[in-house]
């Protein structure tokens, strides 16, 4: 399984937009092939989210990322996008490590 975490900070004023518009691109993610789950996250940090994505397989994530910033993302409105940000240094990926049963 790939996991894959986003980080965003928004502008006070934009949090309910940001999650209106782009939380329905988040959830768009569980139509698409080898998405097990995907949620957008308010973090207990002002104004800051984080959106959680798991995959079969990291090709699955790839072919999604395509459609997201080929189709998805050109559609938001300007105004949202100077009000938000990706924080780069913040994102993170990785695999899901099996726990034994116990």
């Amino acid at each position: 399984m790939f996991v894959d975490m986003t980080y965003f900070e928004v502008d006070g004023a934009y949090c309910g937009q940001f999650e209106e518009l782009y939380g329905e691109i988040i959830r768009k993610a569980l139509d698409a092939k080898g998405c097990l789950s995907s949620d957008l996250i308010r973090l207990s940090e002002v104004n800051r989210y984080c959106w959680v994505e798991r995959w079969q397989t990291r090709d699955d994530h790839q072919r999604y990322n395509e459609f997201l910033f080929g189709d998805l993302i050109p559609g938001l409105p300007d105004e949202l996008s100077e009000h938000v940000t990706r924080l780069e240094n913040r994102d993170a990926q990785g695999y899901s490590i099996e726990t034994p049963a116990g």
